[in-house]
Order: C-alpha cells, then structure tokens, then sequence
C-alpha cells in the first residue's frame, strides 16, 4: 500500500547551489510515512503507548536530479515485506512525474527503556507490504580495512540536534556529513548510504573520520568511549551551472 503526498521546495530546504539537501528530503520523506502510519497500530503514538519506538538502522538514496526553489515534490512511500528485527521502508520522490530520488530505509523497533531491538513478530503490523526498489548502490554500508580514514574534525551533539528519543535525529546526519566533504561547493550528493551503529545523545563529541577513494568518500564518526556512532559512503556530482539558475 503506498502514500503519496504533495511538498513545495523552499529556500531554506536547498543548499548554496539551490539544490534540496539530502536531509531535507528525507524529512518529507519520513512525514509521508509518518502520514501512513497515523491510524495504524504500529504508529509512533501506538508504539510509545507500548513503551517502544521506531530507530533507523540504515538508509541508502540515490538522487537522479537535483530538485530547485519552487519545485513541487510529490513523495511516496510503501512498507516491505520484513522480519526478523527489521522493518523495510521505501520512498520516492518525483517532480513533474519524473523520478529524482529513491530511497530504501531498514528500521528498527527499540524497547525505550532497554534500548533492546524488539522482534517485528511481535508487533501488530498491519499493513499491505509492496515489492521493494532496487537501487544500484550496496544495500550495505562496508568501509574496507585497508582504507586509511583521516580525522577531519569534531561535532557536539546539540540540542537543536535531538529528536523525542532524545539522540540526535537521523535525518541530521546527512548535514552533518556534507559539512565536513571538503568539495560541497559546486558539488551535489547523487548518492548516500549510511549505517548507524549506536546512538548521539546530547552533549556527545563525536570525531569524524574520512578518506577519498575510487570517486567515493568513506565516513566513519567516533564517540568519545571508542564507539562507532555510523559509517556512511558518498558520491558527488559536479553541478551543471545551467541547474542553479
């Protein structure tokens, strides 16, 4: 079963280039599915009665064309066939009925008191699961060992950063690690992919790792205690001067 829903590109949802950032697309995105799950039993209302909570495990997008400044994006979103300890979700985002970005996301499902992965069995799912996309980027997030990452500075973890779970939001992490690619200006993401590991709580200095290699950059944020906080792989495209006008 999918949702649709209708958002207008603003200024403050694009970059220096006039192009929507990752993580503003993936806000929309995670309010269409929030509109999907509303009268749901596993809502995020429904799951927090029950003491739980949604958390994502992994995303990878990958963005076709860059959407500008006035733009109507029309969102989609369906659940998948999940088991285990995962919930798949799907999304894509059209302008003019043409595909510009698509995204396969892997939830988790926490105990809030535990922090403990509930199993999806448990859970009173009900809703009718579609066929899931296939994008051409690893549905996996692998840093290979024999890659060198560097350290290329430090981000605190502040309030403006956290969510009701009380860490910092997923969706912020796609900011967070354009800020630290050294070549954003005249540079556009066309693909994403990031893995978190464990979670950022207010206050928390997380050291952020990275290497370039064979076109694609390799992103690793440490916490103070050792701990992994995520990985993440990113591609950039130059941006053609004719798209910012």
């Amino acid at each position: 079963m999918k949702t649709y829903q209708n958002f207008r590109v603003d200024i403050h949802h694009c970059d220096s280039n006039s192009n929507l950032r990752v993580t503003e697309l993936l806000r929309f995105m995670q309010e269409c599915s929030s509109k999907q799950l509303e009268n749901s039993e596993i809502s995020q209302n429904k799951l927090v009665e029950m003491g739980k909570t949604y958390v994502l495990c992994r995303l990878n997008i990958s963005v076709y064309k860059p959407v500008h400044p006035g733009e109507d994006l029309e969102i989609s979103t369906w659940p998948c066939e999940s088991r285990g300890l995962s919930l798949t979700r799907c999304y894509q985002a059209r302008v003019d009925g043409n595909i510009v970005a698509e995204v396969i996301t892997v939830w988790g499902v926490i105990d809030i008191e535990t922090r403990q992965l509930c199993r999806i069995s448990s859970l009173p799912v009900d809703l009718e699961c579609e066929e899931p996309l296939e994008l051409d980027s690893p549905s996996r997030i692998y840093i290979p060992s024999e890659l060198n990452l560097s350290l290329v500075g430090e981000r605190v973890v502040v309030y403006s950063d956290l969510d009701m779970n009380l860490h910092m939001n997923n969706t912020n992490y796609a900011d967070m690690i354009c800020n630290f690619l050294p070549e954003m200006e005249n540079k556009r993401v066309i693909m994403m992919g990031i893995s978190y590991v464990s979670e950022a709580r207010l206050g928390e200095l997380l050291k952020v790792y990275m290497t370039k290699s064979e076109g694609q950059y390799y992103v690793r944020t440490v916490k103070a205690n050792g701990e992994v906080n995520m990985e993440a792989i990113v591609m950039l495209e130059r941006v053609n001067i004719y798209d910012k006008i």
